[in-house]
């Protein structure tokens, strides 16, 4: 056999943070009897921690749903920065008071918004029932957690009247915007449509056709995006669809079926949320943007079945808010929170998540 082969190991260094002392020497005139102390540089902040470490603890507690112990863990082992527990949470606390007036420039966005999506989910706070809200907009995505799953949530979110689009499913907190200012998710329908069909028997005579003219309308929408088709092309396309699914539904308000009948009639009302977004620009046929976003939060839940106190809603919220917009827009989620923490810590004007085109000229 030939000489054994040697591989070489490289050992890849850890990450470590970087510890700065700064010692403030306290001297007495003898003559005078008066105390001078130093003080800090101008561009040091005050604390035990310094704004980059902050932002660190932020992003793993809030983008990666971590612990409070686990995040303080990793900052002993990994970053050689040993924390307590309860200095880890002081840190929690610090960014989203830090992040509380970035966030609400976000939400003074959406009411002005063209097109919002909608969604909303159960949580939890000390045990008790709470709702946690998204509005995506092409600008932001905000985050609410609230006690209350009705209408008067959104309306405080949007404005009252609210002059654009809003895209959801059909859930009654979103009937006090006109129908033709909605957009029903197509995605549901399909669910629904699809249940229907499975039922077999009276609901099958629905079901089974709708679902059919489901995959035609989505067929068509793909078409329009993917081939960069006009809006006109979109119209007549869309034209023998509408017809169709019309007729099926007006059919179905005779089906002996209840729920079928029910759910027949409840579309024909809604009918012009049903086809915004065959004639609006920025209008989509699915809540998927808002159900993306709800995703992270969905998971944070499960982890942590949710907050202790509104400390930790407010947490939770901004952090969310935060790391949604700013993948949103490309930015890094860890430089804008340590921007943030920086200005905070230096009592410096706090950096926007909007873009710099619609800072400057105000929500």
């Amino acid at each position: 056999m030939g000489e054994a082969q040697r591989h070489q190991v490289t050992e890849v260094p850890l990450v470590r943070a970087t510890t700065t002392e700064h010692r403030l020497y306290r001297v007495r005139c003898p003559h005078c009897g008066r105390a001078t102390r130093a003080a800090l540089p101008a561009d040091v902040p005050s604390g035990a921690f310094g704004p980059r470490l902050q932002a660190t603890v932020g992003v793993l507690c809030g983008r990666y749903r971590l612990s409070r112990r686990e995040v303080a863990a990793i900052c002993g082992e990994v970053l050689g920065a040993p924390l307590a527990v309860g200095s880890v949470d002081k840190l929690c606390h610090a960014t989203s008071a830090a992040l509380a007036a970035p966030v609400a420039a976000l939400q003074e966005t959406l009411p002005q918004a063209p097109v919002v999506h909608a969604d909303e989910t159960g949580w939890k706070q000390a045990g008790q029932r709470r709702v946690l809200w998204v509005v995506a907009s092409q600008l932001a995505t905000v985050f609410h957690i609230a006690t209350s799953r009705g209408s008067q949530v959104l309306k405080d979110l949007l404005g009252e009247p609210f002059g654009g689009h809003v895209v959801s499913d059909r859930w009654s907190a979103y009937t006090w915007i006109a129908a033709t200012q909605r957009q029903v998710c197509w995605s549901h329908l399909a669910r629904n449509f699809q249940g229907l069909a499975d039922r077999g028997g009276m609901a099958a005579q629905l079901g089974t056709p709708a679902v059919a003219v489901t995959k035609e309308l989505f067929q068509i929408w793909h078409a329009f995006r993917e081939e960069h088709q006009d809006r006109g092309q979109l119209v007549a396309a869309m034209r023998p669809v509408q017809a169709h699914c019309r007729a099926l539904l007006q059919e179905g308000t005779r089906n002996p079926d209840g729920s079928t009948q029910g759910l027949c009639w409840s579309l024909l009302d809604l009918w012009p949320a049903l086809w915004a977004f065959v004639t609006q620009e920025g209008v989509e046929p699915t809540n998927n943007a808002a159900e993306r976003a709800l995703r992270p939060a969905v998971l944070w839940r499960k982890g942590s079945f949710g907050t202790q106190s509104d400390g930790g809603a407010r947490f939770v919220e901004r952090l969310l808010t935060v790391a949604a917009t700013c993948r949103q827009h490309g930015r890094s989620l860890l430089d804008y929170l340590t921007a943030v923490c920086t200005a905070a810590q230096c009592g410096h004007p706090l950096p926007s998540l909007l873009p710099v085109t619609v800072s400057a000229q105000g929500p």
